[in-house]
């Protein structure tokens, strides 16, 4: 049987719970919008959850999106767990989908706010309108799904359709004015436990994966010393002085690290191996043109590492005694990246990468 679940924010203004409470199975309660700042955190929020924590009403989160980056999908996530922070969760942490201008790379920054949800031990939705589902949504089979269509049924044929938004213009007495209601299907307060997703013991510590850390595993080939040694991490650089680089292998021990690089005045396809004799996808460059400019990016497998990390990276041009500015993670979700080490139409010699 469905639950009844209305979903506010301070849109509905200061909500009478005690009379609310017996017309529904739950809420879902705004934490704010955005990136993580306090301004930006419902001012209806810490009353709406201190008032259904007290009257025992269960309760789960959504944070309105703005992200056009991964940078700020990480902030959106942070933004979350500080307003969750002691208290008890019967429902998921959803991520709202539906700002105008945000469907490029929604996919990918909803996984990595994902990441970082459950990561922190909570169970991660995502709620957006059945046409962001049927056209931009591709790929998050992981999450349990929110759908959003005002209409006599929900249409949504895809999996884990465990939520249906079924109008706005709902009506609680307690609350002024008209609210969203919900219909739940799955019983999530039996699935969450104490606030968190309820993850069973192994049966033996071997079967507890170990934390360590990733490393970063690097190399470059030169105009005129060809394939150097590979280096691992700062420790070292990569490259041969007032010698043009003109090939990049990157490669890391544990996630995922995506590269390109920038030459004969355009950049190369983006690449992830971390192979001199795979030509399509084992390094970044031509073999012939100098390189100027490189933008990398890591994604961290948070099941292996513990914490999140970045690529973090700096180049030395030809003829300059001193590297260039520090670059932490470009982000390629947003359009073609942002955040280059290098100076178009200036070879570089050198580059030092590592993980933090």
């Amino acid at each position: 049987m469905a639950k009844k679940i209305i979903d506010v924010s301070e849109h509905q203004g200061i909500i009478d719970w005690n009379r609310v409470k017996s017309q529904i199975d739950g809420a879902i309660l705004r934490v704010g919008y955005g990136d993580n700042i306090a301004s930006q955190d419902d001012w209806t929020w810490k009353r709406n959850a201190d008032e259904c924590t007290r009257l025992g009403i269960p309760f789960g989160v959504y944070i309105y999106s703005y992200a056009t980056s991964m940078a700020q999908a990480d902030s959106e996530a942070q933004h979350a767990l500080r307003c969750i922070k002691g208290y008890k969760l019967s429902y998921p942490v959803y991520l709202d989908l539906e700002e105008p201008g945000t469907q490029s790379g929604a996919v990918q920054r909803a996984n990595r706010f994902g990441d970082i949800i459950e990561g922190a031990g909570y169970m991660c939705g995502v709620y957006a309108n059945l046409n962001w589902w049927t056209n931009y949504l591709g790929g998050l089979e992981r999450f349990t799904k929110w759908i959003a269509q005002y209409n006599s049924v929900c249409q949504y044929a895809g999996s884990n359709k465990d939520a249906w938004q079924y109008t706005s213009s709902g009506r609680i007495v307690g609350i002024a004015g008209n609210v969203d209601m919900n219909h739940f299907y799955r019983d999530f307060p039996k699935e969450i436990s104490g606030g968190k997703v309820t993850v069973p013991k192994p049966a033996s510590a071997a079967a507890v994966q170990k934390v360590t850390a990733p490393k970063i595993i690097y190399g470059v080939k030169t105009l005129h010393h060809g394939i150097l040694h590979d280096v691992d991490g700062e420790s070292d650089f990569a490259g041969y002085a007032n010698d043009a680089i003109v090939a990049v292998k990157i490669g890391v021990t544990q996630g995922r690290v995506e590269y390109r690089v920038h030459c004969d005045g355009r950049w190369l396809k983006k690449v992830s191996g971390a192979n001199w004799k795979d030509y399509i996808n084992g390094y970044a460059g031509d073999d012939v043109h100098s390189i100027d400019a490189i933008q990398i990016y890591y994604y961290t497998d948070i099941n292996k590492a513990g914490r999140y990390y970045s690529a973090v990276y700096k180049v030395k041009p030809f003829d300059r005694g001193s590297y260039l500015s520090t670059i932490t993670d470009t982000d390629f979700s947003n359009g073609d990246g942002n955040g280059t080490a290098g100076i178009f139409g200036t070879p570089f010699t050198q580059l030092v990468i590592c993980l933090k």
